[in-house]
């Protein structure tokens, strides 16, 4: 199978998702329940929010295209960024009500001091298979344990991709530390991998399909597996002032984004549909690759795992009680 033009746009969206958001951060806050949504109208009904041209924000299209928003009284109305730094100085000055973002990244912002984050509902968890670690059929890597001491790519240093995988390799006997993390673009990996400046490939959809197709390719572990399986990657945040402000709101968009994602469970035409609206991905290529979880509930048990892999890894100054920066769940 060709890597056509709609598989790289796919990458494309699969990178930005997974870039990091180099930004500052602030301390952690207390949740308190929103008054329900029957209690009152809302504080606003229009609503602006930054999201990336990557499968992981479908929800919020599909959401769209169902009219669920219009149900919960909210006209939302999407703006697309081509990388989550840039829509963080929007959600700071109040261009945008709120943002899709990948928790790795978020966190370790809200660590740092000037954004006072608020998770407004959880997105997308990774899928068995979405990701992959492969060999080139040549390559003396056969077992996980073959990966000791070799160099692996990451889109960005420091992001979950990284994150998930230390505990991965540490539940299959791997020594995380003897692996070297280059930063290598999407649109540069098979050019590294071929010369040899990888020895193993950190690959998402569609590339995992591609390089087997194409390359006789071999995977090696799913970093999205044993303690990793279903691990939390991105959601819809804001900040705690507007949150404040807007409760009423915020249990509204939650409870589309979570109506969405029950209806994107068993009907993957309804994901198809909306790809093409804010992604060069077609349909004929959605119908075969490869989709993330997306969330139709929130849960910090879940979501606490990444913090503490984070401080675990040092790349936290200080724990974070990730509930406290959730909204009560308001969804059935």
């Amino acid at each position: 199978m060709r890597l056509g033009h709609p598989a790289r746009a796919a990458i494309i969206g699969l990178a930005l998702t997974l870039g990091a958001v180099a930004c500052s951060a602030g301390g952690s806050t207390t949740a308190s329940a929103p008054p329900s949504a029957t209690a009152g109208g809302l504080e606003k009904t229009k609503l602006k929010i930054a999201t990336l041209p990557a499968i992981d924000s479908a929800a919020l299209y599909v959401a769209i295209d169902q009219k669920l928003f219009e149900k919960e009284g909210l006209e939302v109305t999407p703006q697309l960024v081509q990388a989550a730094p840039e829509a963080v100085p929007m959600l700071l000055n109040g261009e945008i009500d709120a943002m899709f973002g990948n928790y790795v990244s978020m966190f370790a912002a809200h660590d740092k001091g000037s954004l006072k984050l608020r998770i407004l509902a959880e997105g997308s968890r990774a899928a068995p298979d979405s990701l992959s670690i492969m060999a080139l059929p040549d390559s003396p890597i056969k077992t996980a344990k073959d990966l000791e001491g070799k160099t692996i790519n990451v889109n960005v240093l420091r992001n979950f991709q990284e994150l998930a995988l230390t505990q991965v390799l540490k539940a299959n006997n791997v020594d995380p530390a003897s692996i070297k993390y280059v930063q290598v673009t999407f649109q540069n990996i098979m050019p590294s991998w071929k010369n040899g400046q990888i020895d193993a490939a950190y690959l998402g959809e569609p590339m995992v399909t591609a390089a087997t197709a194409t390359m006789g390719a071999r995977k090696i572990l799913d970093p999205a597996s044993g303690p990793a399986a279903e691990f939390p990657i991105s959601g819809y945040v804001s900040t705690q002032d507007w949150y404040d402000k807007n409760p009423k709101v915020a249990a509204a968009f939650q409870r589309a984004i979570h109506n969405a994602a029950k209806l994107m469970e068993n009907n993957r035409e309804a994901v198809a549909k909306v790809l093409p609206t804010f992604t060069q991905i077609d349909e004929a290529t959605a119908a075969t690759v490869t989709f993330p979880y997306f969330s139709s509930n929130d849960n910090p048990v879940r979501l606490q795992r990444v913090a503490d892999w984070m401080l675990e890894a040092k790349w936290l100054g200080k724990a974070i009680d990730v509930k406290s920066l959730m909204s009560p769940t308001t969804s059935g």
